[in-house]
């Protein structure tokens, strides 16, 4: 109990010092195509604007020069950080690590997403305390996200945090696609 006290103490007092993390795990835009480049997909995250992530081309602009940012990488269909990148910030202590091209990332959003049952076995040792991920065997790690660590501690206030964060007004820009001739073949358009 005191430890678990403890760890909300620290979630919270964390979120205190950065309110940016409680925006990124948020946000849903993250390697989308970016609306003003629109070959471009977002991959930065300005924690000092906490605005919608950045292309690289948007990142790039003078008026984020100097500001703490985070670069997102994507694999298995979701949003990761490196682990080096965040844990400057946050204690990543019990949030599983992959390794994507021999960096350690950490995702930012729980792995099971509506009702997706992909990795979820009942004969797995290892899953994630909220969302139920199966994790490696090997792993000591309780959660397979930031956001199921936030969740795990904070409980129906992170859902309040969440809503109260000032929301993307931004609606992710969609790949236009051609169809041209036989079955089945089209091509992207940039």
């Amino acid at each position: 109990m005191v430890e678990s006290m403890q760890e909300t103490l620290e979630v919270e007092s964390c979120i205190k010092r950065y309110p940016w993390l409680i925006q990124m795990v948020t946000s849903k835009l993250f390697h989308e195509l970016c609306d003003q480049h629109i070959n471009k997909k977002r991959c930065y995250f300005c924690c000092d604007c906490m605005i919608p992530p950045l292309c690289d081309q948007c990142y790039k602009r003078n008026e984020h020069k100097d500001h703490t940012t985070i670069q997102t990488y994507r694999s298995s269909y979701q949003s990761g950080v490196r682990k080096e990148a965040i844990s400057k910030f946050m204690d990543t202590c019990g949030i599983h690590t992959y390794s994507i091209n021999s960096f350690a990332i950490i995702y930012i959003n729980q792995r099971r997403e509506n009702g997706n049952n992909h990795r979820h076995r009942n004969n797995v040792t290892r899953k994630c305390q909220v969302c139920e991920w199966e994790l490696d065997a090997a792993s000591s790690a309780l959660f397979c996200s930031i956001e199921c660590k936030f969740r795990n501690t904070l409980g129906s206030q992170l859902d309040e945090l969440m809503e109260n964060s000032s929301s993307e007004d931004v609606e992710p820009v969609k790949k236009k696609r051609k169809h041209i001739g036989g079955k089945g073949f089209h091509v992207d358009l940039h």
